[in-house]
């Protein structure tokens, strides 16, 4: 190809390429917007589903359950368990972390069912809500009470590598229980070893 040609064909192609952006912008706008409405709608979900569980006419312990079993099945809880242990999990045997990942799903959902009381059957608002990152959407949400302030919720919901959507923290009025919980971990390891928060964990789950 003469030098003429090579030069024209440049020429085109730096033309063309704002026609390329400007077709590129609508679409990556589009997946944007189609993320963070499935997110919205995930929590939303989730947050039903919770609610229906823990203000059934079954007593109790039965309500307990049907909660834990919702957002085992709406969190990602091994992503959390191992954020939570941390550096940790590098120094614990195999038979340790198979402890852990054993009692950690009740540990969790019983967590949140208790920051969960102030919220069940209160009507949902979204507020807002943005990606973070490339799989991430923050989903900011409040409930009213009847008195005093509205509870604030945010769901951070992710995409995993198998196309589900899966919640991955629930902060209730600002605090984070993953990053709480981490700090809370290591703190507690260092003093007492490893062991002793797997104790204390099976008492706190039942």
């Amino acid at each position: 190809m003469s030098r003429v040609k090579i030069f024209a064909a440049l020429i085109a192609a730096a033309s063309a390429s704002p026609a390329l952006a400007q077709e590129a912008e609508p679409a990556a706008a589009q997946a944007e917007e189609s993320a963070i409405d499935a997110a919205i709608e995930f929590a939303k979900t989730l947050t039903g589903d919770a609610t229906a569980a823990l203000t059934s006419d079954k007593p109790e312990a039965e309500q307990l359950e049907d909660f834990q079993l919702v957002l085992a099945e709406g969190m990602a809880l091994d992503v959390i368990g191992k954020f939570m242990i941390g550096e940790n999990r590098k120094s614990m045997s195999d038979e340790q972390i198979a402890r852990y990942e054993a009692i950690f799903p009740d540990y969790l959902t019983k967590l949140y069912a208790e920051q969960f009381k102030d919220i069940v059957g209160r009507p949902l608002e979204v507020l807002e809500a943005k990606e973070l990152g490339a799989r991430d959407v923050i989903v900011r949400t409040q409930f009213d009470r009847e008195e005093g302030a509205p509870i604030m919720v945010d769901w951070r919901v992710r995409q995993l590598r198998s196309g589900e959507r899966k919640a991955i923290d629930i902060i209730v009025q600002g605090v984070s229980i993953m990053l709480v919980k981490r700090e809370e971990f290591s703190s507690f390891i260092a003093t007492n070893g490893v062991d002793a928060l797997l104790d204390r964990l099976d008492e706190e789950a039942v």
